[in-house]
C-alpha cells in the first residue's frame, strides 16, 4: 500500500486481526477509475474530472451503481472465499440518515466532509492470511454504463504490478499537537444523567452517547495508520484517502455482510478493559461475561438489528446464532452477537442499507428516538464516525464495518470519537471511564507524537 497510493487513489481493508471465518482477507483496491460521493451539492458520479451523473438522493445512487455491477467480467480466477474482485470502495458517514428521518439540526457541522464517498476499482490485490497466499483480480465492463472504459486497463494494472514489486518508500513524517476535548467530562456525565432521566420517563431503552477529541496534525496520514494498527491490531481495519481527507479505522465491528443473499450483522455492546496480567485479564473478562447491564445493553441492540433486518428478510430466516460472545482486543473485552438472515430475492445491498442505516449500536433503542436524543446532546455532526466503510462487490456482495476506534484527519487536525451505550442503570462516571478505556490505544499513539 505504502507504494501503490504514491500512484493513484488507492484504498486498504485489512484484517490486521486475523479472526478464523471472519476476518481472513486483506484487500487493496484501486486506483480509482471514478467517484461516487454526496456533499452539501447532492449525489455526483464524476469521471476524469467530469460530473457524468447526478442523483438527489445517495441511496438512489446505491442501488443505480449496484445494479450497473451485474455487468462485468472478472478476468481472473479468484478463490470462492475472495469477496472483493471490484466494484466500489469506501465510506457512509453517520449523517446518511437524514435522507431517511427527519431529524432537527442542532449539532455543528465541522470539519464539512462528503456524506458518502466512493471509488469505483477495478483491480484487487487480496491476501489470504490463513494460507499466506497473495491473489488478484481486473475486471472489465461495457463503456456505455460501466464507470470507466477498459482500453487502457492492460497498461494500468501492468503499472500496478510494476510499482508492487519495487522498493518500499522512505517511511514518512507525522506529528500531532496537544488534544483538545470537544465535549467536556462535566458534559458528557451530565448527558448520561439525561439520558436516564428520557429512559425513567418512557421515552427511551438506550441511547449511544458520544465524544471527540481533536488535535493539531502535521506529516503523513498513513504512517499514522501504520502506527495505530502496531499498537492497535483490528480485524476491520481500513485506510481510505480522498479529497481533503484521510481514515486510519482499526474498528472491531462488523455492521453487515452480504454474501449470496445470505445477510450477516456482528453488533458489539459492552466493553471492559484488559488486564495488566493475565490474572487480571481474566477477572475482567469474567466481570463483562456477568454482568447484567452490559449482557441487557447487548441484546436490546441485538433485537434493533433483528427488528431492522426483518424489513427485507425472508419470513422466518432473522436469527440469532452466537449471543453474548467475548472478543479479546489490543486494549479491551468486546461483547458481541451475530445476527443472521437471508434477504428477499427482489432485496439488494442498497435495499439492505435502507432499512438497516445507521448501524443500531451507534444510536440506541428505539432507533428515531435515540437519534432525536444524540442530536440534542452532541453538539457536533459525527460525519464518518459512526458510520461504515467496506466495499460493494461487482457480484452484489458487501462488507461494511462500523466506524469506530477511528483516527479521521481533515483541515489539519486529526479527530477520535469514543462513546457507549448508556442504559437505566448507567453511571456517569463509570460511563466516562469507558471511553477512556475504548480509546486508550488511539489517544496514546497521538500523544507519543503530541506536543503535550
Amino acid at each position: 500500500m505504502a507504494i501503490l497510493r504514491r500512484g493513484g487513489h488507492y484504498a486498504l481493508l485489512e484484517s490486521a486481526l486475523v479472526m478464523p471465518g471472519q476476518a481472513e482477507w486483506s484487500f487493496i483496491a484501486g486506483p480509482s477509475r471514478a467517484t461516487l460521493y454526496t456533499d452539501e451539492q447532492g449525489t455526483r458520479l464524476e469521471r476524469d474530472g467530469r460530473v457524468v451523473q447526478r442523483w438527489d438522493r445517495a441511496l438512489d445512487a446505491l442501488h443505480d451503481i449496484e445494479g450497473d455491477s451485474a455487468r462485468r467480467v472478472v478476468d481472473s480466477e479468484c478463490p470462492a472465499g475472495m469477496g472483493l474482485v471490484g466494484g466500489w470502495v469506501g465510506v457512509l458517514g453517520y449523517d446518511l440518515v437524514r435522507e431517511l428521518e427527519r431529524l432537527a439540526m442542532q449539532a455543528a457541522i465541522d470539519p464539512p466532509l462528503p456524506t458518502m464517498w466512493w471509488m469505483a476499482v477495478d483491480q484487487v490485490l487480496a491476501y489470504h492470511h490463513p494460507s499466506g497466499r497473495w491473489w488478484h483480480s481486473t475486471l472489465s465492463g461495457p463503456a456505455d454504463r460501466w464507470p470507466w472504459t477498459d482500453k487502457d486497463r492492460p497498461r494500468v494494472w501492468a503499472d500496478t504490478v510494476a510499482r508492487a514489486r519495487g522498493p518500499v518508500p522512505p517511511r514518512r513524517h507525522w506529528s500531532a499537537g496537544g488534544r483538545q476535548q470537544r465535549m467536556s467530562r462535566p458534559q458528557f456525565e451530565q448527558g448520561v444523567s439525561r439520558i436516564r432521566e428520557s429512559i425513567a420517563d418512557g421515552e427511551v431503552l438506550q441511547v449511544n452517547l458520544t465524544r471527540r477529541e481533536d488535535a493539531p496534525f502535521d506529516g503523513d496520514a498513513w504512517s499514522l495508520y501504520e502506527d495505530l494498527m502496531q499498537g492497535h491490531p483490528a480485524p476491520f481495519a481500513a485506510f481510505l484517502e480522498g479529497p481533503g481527507f484521510a481514515i486510519a479505522s482499526g474498528s472491531p465491528e462488523r455492521f453487515l455482510h452480504l454474501r449470496n443473499g445470505r445477510v450477516q450483522a456482528r453488533p458489539i455492546k459492552g466493553t471492559a478493559a484488559r488486564g495488566a496480567s493475565e490474572a487480571e485479564d481474566a477477572r475482567q473478562r469474567q466481570w463483562l461475561a456477568a454482568s447484567e447491564k452490559n449482557r441487557a445493553e447487548n441484546l436490546m441492540i441485538t433485537d434493533l438489528m433483528r427488528n431492522d433486518l426483518g424489513r427485507v428478510a425472508q419470513i422466518g430466516s432473522v436469527c440469532v446464532p452466537e449471543l453474548f460472545a467475548l472478543e479479546p482486543h489490543a486494549s479491551v473485552w468486546q461483547m458481541v452477537s451475530t445476527v443472521q438472515a437471508q434477504l428477499r430475492p427482489e432485496c439488494g445491498a442498497a435495499d439492505l442499507l435502507r432499512a438497516c442505516w445507521p448501524p443500531g449500536s451507534m444510536t440506541g433503542a428505539p432507533k428515531r428516538k435515540a437519534m432525536e436524543i444524540i442530536e440534542r446532546l452532541e453538539p457536533l455532526r459525527r460525519g464518518f464516525y459512526a458510520g461504515s466503510i467496506g466495499y460493494l462487490d461487482c457480484r452484489g456482495g458487501m462488507d461494511l464495518s462500523v466506524v469506530i476506534r477511528t483516527a479521521i484527519v481533515a483541515e489539519g487536525r486529526v479527530m477520535v470519537q469514543v462513546g457507549g451505550g448508556i442504559v437505566a442503570d448507567s453511571q456517569p462516571a463509570s460511563e466516562w471511564d469507558e471511553t477512556l478505556a475504548k480509546g486508550d490505544r488511539l489517544m496514546q499513539a497521538i500523544d507519543q507524537r503530541g506536543a503535550g
